[in-house]
């Protein structure tokens, strides 16, 4: 493995969405400031807000790092660098998703410090939040692998689809398990079994999302 040129695509990658992920700090702030404020509505406003902040940047560094670069034809200047398709796939897939881990950690640790605020969120909806937080990134990664193994916006943009009504159907569904919707509104964290075994989900689903793009990125007879 070049460790040296992936090292390279990625800080290029960093560098030119270094104010992507200022902007989506910016926002994500925002978001939990409005979250902050007494009232139903405007800690349902907030958490739209948010959860729209965390897609978006995860869209935009998908369709800016590898879409755009099939589009201004500046990938085959990347593939004429000493460099495998491993190494062009591990740079991409690690780049992106640590350059979107930033705003998602921060942003998420942002949220888990509401629940320390006195007569702020119940306590138990805190599974809830870790899991739900957790289905944006497996999105994301789909988002992601999409972007890279097709190339193509309009595949791009029905992932970005698929991942959003995915969050709308697993957010229903995370509510009305009986061992998590008991314990939402109460006082104190009930981490049940069904949040564990969700939780793994979630990062089984990540593990293949990742396995697959290497191995689909693998099949391909030319990156050009």
């Amino acid at each position: 493995m070049n460790y040296s040129m992936i090292k390279v695509l990625i800080f290029k990658d960093w560098y030119l969405q270094r104010w992507t992920v200022v902007a989506s700090l910016l926002g994500g702030a925002i978001a939990l400031g409005i979250v902050c404020i007494p009232g139903n509505v405007t800690f349902l406003l907030g958490l739209i807000l948010l959860i729209t902040v965390l897609i978006a940047v995860g869209a935009q560094l998908a369709i800016a790092t590898m879409v755009q670069e099939r589009k201004e034809q500046t990938l085959a200047f990347v593939m004429s660098l000493p460099i495998s398709y491993r190494e062009y796939t591990a740079a991409k897939l690690l780049g992106t998703l640590l350059i979107f881990m930033l705003p998602f950690l921060m942003l998420v640790i942002g949220s888990l410090a509401l629940f320390a605020l006195p007569h702020g969120i119940p306590h138990g909806l805190l599974p809830f939040t870790v899991i739900m937080s957790t289905e944006i990134l497996v999105s994301t990664c789909l988002v992601v692998s999409t972007a890279l193994i097709t190339e193509s916006q309009g595949w791009t943009v029905g992932a970005i689809m698929v991942g959003n009504i995915a969050i709308n159907i697993v957010g229903y569904f995370v509510a009305h398990v009986a061992g998590i919707a008991k314990g939402m509104g109460g006082a104190t964290v009930s981490w049940s079994p069904a949040a564990s075994t969700l939780l793994l989900s979630e990062f089984a689903v990540i593990a293949v999302l990742l396995a697959l793009t290497f191995f689909l990125q693998s099949r391909k007879l030319d990156f050009l």
